[in-house]
């Protein structure tokens, strides 16, 4: 018997089995992963709109919130107060559609990154004070998160060409002869 025949045969079998087994490996992983990623999506929508929930409900619950809100996006005059007010939720506004812009970026949602720029930007478009707020805002958001900052100003861009989708919060789109 020629045991260096019968060594490559045993190590061919060995190889062979090594191959299906990695193979069963590679499936059961993939599996797991795209499980793992629809989870990571699920996720992001669910943390997406709760986000958003949070921020529309501290306008909803709060009458001096909702009237300052109002009159920021209506240009009304603020007292000093109102605007520190109206500053800062102006930037829990930014920095809820940033951190959806950068999660939804992160597991794959492209439509949930677009919704978090386009809110911005439309927001920013409706109001002389709220655009003033994002002028002053915009840059030093870009320095976490300067492809945010790129996405709201190309959705700005696009906005002002066509006239339309502008938006108010609380409200539904609104066209151009309503603002």
């Amino acid at each position: 018997m020629n045991w260096d025949a019968l060594g490559a045969i045993i190590g061919a079998i060995a190889v062979v089995i090594t191959l299906g087994f990695l193979a069963i490996q590679i499936r059961y992983s993939t599996r797991s992963m795209d499980e793992s990623n629809r989870l990571q999506r699920a996720t992001a929508i669910d943390r997406h709109a709760d986000s958003v929930n949070r921020w529309r409900g501290s306008l909803s619950e709060n009458e001096d919130l909702a009237r300052i809100w109002l009159a920021a996006i209506h240009d009304e005059e603020l007292s000093d107060i109102d605007h520190i007010r109206f500053n800062n939720l102006w930037i829990v506004f930014n920095n809820t559609q940033r951190s959806n812009y950068e999660r939804a970026i992160l597991v794959g949602e492209r439509g949930l990154a677009d919704q978090s720029a386009k809110s911005i930007a439309a927001e920013s478009l409706g109001s002389e004070m709220v655009h003033k707020a994002w002028l002053v805002g915009g840059p030093w958001m870009a320095l976490a998160s300067p492809e945010f900052v790129s996405h709201v100003e190309k959705e700005m861009q696009n906005m002002e060409k066509s006239g339309a989708g502008l938006y108010r919060s609380g409200s539904m789109a609104a066209t151009a002869s309503d603002s």
